[in-house]
């Protein structure tokens, strides 16, 4: 390994997480998921640590799905956006897929395809208005999928626009809408929750909760961060330094010459850019921490390297100090407010640059 920017992910810290989020809602099931890499984390290594426990993966799309089959993952897989071709049908029928269902065409795709199927979900759109079918459409879904003889269970889901937000009522409307429409169909398992309703709001007992960002430790809360809600970050994004110099009061850094010294500092040149996902408009005072010391973000990310200033400017730099861009003492949510962003776009944009380690020594709590 040269250059050393690495993403050391603890597999135990995902399935510490994963545990967590079922005892937050005994009753029910739970998917792990791991669509778009595992968050970044690596969707092959984090499935084949919790292949063992996971009641189901869920992925966005059958390619994701396949993967995890390639690898060698047994445990059933659901595509949570459904299918985007009539022929995955077939293949969802060979490798044991579950899927949901959010409009006709897919249903009438399924049922030309004559394959079977252990679970399908119809997706209720209950008020995101991204997809699902409304109350009268979703009633005919699952009437006409359980009348098919190809579907062994088929349940309801949607999803929820505003359950980060604990002060907006958007979710007990959503909810109020879901379960009128429960009631009409009759007897139907539910899946509602992702990782915010899982943690904050109360959801129908039974059925499929939906961890996703909180699997990897990150809050999905504003202004919470992971470890505030009894999280366990997985993921830990260092680099080193690999250049050092003295600024003196005035000197100004970087494209733009954006960062100007208030006083005489060192200034340290660390093998980072947004080449490798960091994200190209984070600011300036952006936290991060050196040789276990405060240290912040100076001027603007290159797509390579990033300069950065300890705290305290009496400190001083060596070539060779590891520098932790989040993970620890870093929260990424913290990292991710003077990127404009949050958590889950820095983790997802990651590139395939960094080093990627994976390990299992943290102890994992029952």
């Amino acid at each position: 390994m040269a250059r050393p920017l690495t993403a050391t992910i603890d597999l135990n810290a995902i399935l510490q997480n994963y545990r967590y989020a079922k005892k937050l809602q005994p009753t029910c099931n739970a998917f792990a998921v791991v669509k778009s890499n595992a968050y970044g984390h690596g969707a092959i290594e984090v499935a084949r640590h919790l292949d063992n426990e996971a009641d189901a993966f869920a992925v966005a799309a059958i390619e994701e799905a396949l993967a995890l089959r390639e690898a060698g993952i047994t445990s059933p897989v659901m595509l949570l956006e459904g299918v985007f071709e009539a022929n995955e049908w077939a293949l969802c029928e060979q490798h044991g897929f579950w899927a949901a269902v959010e409009n006709k065409t897919q249903l009438d795709w399924l049922l030309a395809s004559g394959a079977r199927i252990e679970k399908i979900f119809v997706k209720l759109d209950s008020g995101m208005r991204r997809l699902g079918a409304d109350k009268a459409g979703a009633c005919d879904l699952v009437e006409k999928l359980r009348n098919s003889n190809q579907v062994g269970e088929v349940l309801l889901m949607t999803h929820f626009s505003c359950a980060d937000d604990l002060s907006d009522i958007s979710t007990m409307e959503q909810l109020t809408y879901f379960e009128r429409t429960r009631h009409q169909i009759g007897s139907i398992e539910a899946s509602v929750a992702n990782s915010a309703a899982i943690m904050k709001w109360a959801i129908p007992e039974g059925g499929w909760i939906r961890p996703g960002i909180m699997l990897y430790g990150i809050s999905p809360f504003v202004g919470i961060t992971g470890q505030q809600l009894g999280l366990v970050p997985a993921m830990t994004l260092s680099s080193k330094v690999i250049s050092v110099r003295s600024l003196k009061k005035g000197e100004k850094v970087g494209y733009g010459l954006s960062y100007e010294a208030l006083e005489d500092h060192q200034l340290a040149t660390v093998a980072v850019g947004y080449g490798d996902g960091y994200a190209r408009h984070t600011q300036s005072g952006a936290p991060l921490e050196v040789n276990g010391l405060p240290a912040a973000l100076a001027g603007r990310v290159s797509m390579d390297m990033i300069t950065v200033r300890f705290a305290d400017a009496s400190e001083s730099f060596d070539i060779g100090q590891e520098v932790v861009l989040w993970g620890g003492n870093v929260p990424v949510e913290n990292v991710a407010d003077y990127a404009s962003t949050i958590g889950y776009e820095l983790v997802t944009r990651m590139t395939t640059r960094p080093h990627y380690h994976y390990h299992t020594v943290s102890e994992i709590k029952s």
